[in-house]
């Protein structure tokens, strides 16, 4: 989009008066859509050198997002930008303000400090029906990244220091009247998630999975696909009495045991039992050696328990600890279990 036409768009939403309007699921023709493609320009976004560079990735996705949904009925759909091009998060809220959508969905791929973390994950706003209406979808959205073999993170909220959301599209688009939410496909820098998108056609699936979760939230009907989601019956995640927090505290229980030991071969069989009542359990690790060295995030997918099994050197007194974390990626560490001296082998 060229900075000419952006202009006037923003200057058609300045004038705009903006007030909260009843938000919609099933909404009179035509529906509106905004897709932004997170980044642009010189904001990066992520990246994993020679392999990945986020802002592409977004614009990928969201051109497949909005060729799919276009051959649904009833629907006009609209990107933030088409070019590499960079916005302010203001921008994005007060461009889809302009073009009068329903939602704005912001489309990113992540990447964690070390390089640990996998999966799926939507964020949106914590108040009233805007939280109502990212979770909805969220979930919705989720489902189609489970269908697709992603770890699901959840639907979640974050607020900054001054108690509003703290994702600033979010926020902006809260401020004009826009449900939005941020999706955030999967992680680049882990080599769980990262053969997911190794190809231009497997980045294209994930905006197309992004494409039938709002065609299923907004009820639409495709003859040209054979898809009719006019009837399509989810639940409705029901607005919050005040601010839906996100959660701020660790696991509150995280047991291991020993079930058994095998003194010749090393091998231990273990149960953990861990509980989040807020976020879930999303993973657990374990440590051989007292906590020194863990090994890596293990899915746990708020199971309740698990049995998980070990091999420890011989020659050795381990003491075997467990980290179970939640689904803000804080952790509780269980107590040591020592199941014995095992012989050099």
């Amino acid at each position: 989009m060229k900075k000419g036409k952006i202009r006037k768009i923003l200057m058609a939403a300045a004038v705009l008066l903006f007030s909260v309007p009843a938000l919609r699921a099933q909404a009179s023709e035509p529906v509106v859509i905004v897709i932004d493609p997170g980044h642009g320009g010189e904001n990066r976004g992520g990246e994993v050198a020679g392999q990945f560079l986020e802002k592409e990735l977004t614009l990928q996705a969201a051109q497949a997002m909005k060729q799919t949904l276009e051959q649904f009925e009833g629907v006009q759909v609209y990107l933030t930008r088409t070019t590499d091009q960079e916005l302010s998060l203001e921008e994005r809220a007060q461009i889809a303000k302009a073009y009068g959508a329903d939602f704005l969905f912001s489309l990113h791929f992540n990447m964690s400090s070390e390089h640990n973390l996998y999966g799926s994950e939507v964020w949106t706003s914590a108040f009233g029906p805007y939280y109502s209406a990212g979770q909805t979808f969220g979930r919705l959205q989720l489902a189609e990244m489970a269908g697709y073999g992603q770890y699901i993170r959840g639907v979640k909220t974050r607020l900054n220091g001054r108690g509003t959301d703290y994702y600033g599209v979010i926020r902006a688009s809260r401020e004009l009247g826009i449900p939005s939410v941020i999706i955030e496909h999967c992680y680049m820098d882990h080599p769980v998630d990262a053969h997911q998108i190794d190809a231009a056609s497997k980045v294209a699936n994930m905006g197309i999975s992004d494409a039938i979760a709002a065609a299923k939230y907004f009820h639409l009907k495709s003859d040209v696909l054979g898809l009719d989601y006019t009837g399509f019956a989810y639940q409705t995640q029901a607005a919050p009495q005040g601010v839906a927090a996100p959660d701020c505290t660790p696991p509150e229980r995280v047991e291991l045991s020993v079930l058994s030991a095998d003194f010749d071969t090393g091998r231990v069989d273990l149960k953990l039992e861990a509980q989040d009542a807020q976020s879930g359990i999303l993973y657990y690790s374990y440590s051989l050696d007292g906590g020194a060295t863990w090994s890596t995030l293990m899915p746990f997918a708020n199971l309740g328990s698990l049995t998980f099994s070990v091999t420890v050197p011989g020659g050795s007194q381990p003491a075997i600890y467990c980290r179970a974390y939640n689904g803000y990626d804080q952790y509780t560490e269980s107590a040591a279990v020592t199941p014995g001296v095992f012989p050099a082998r």
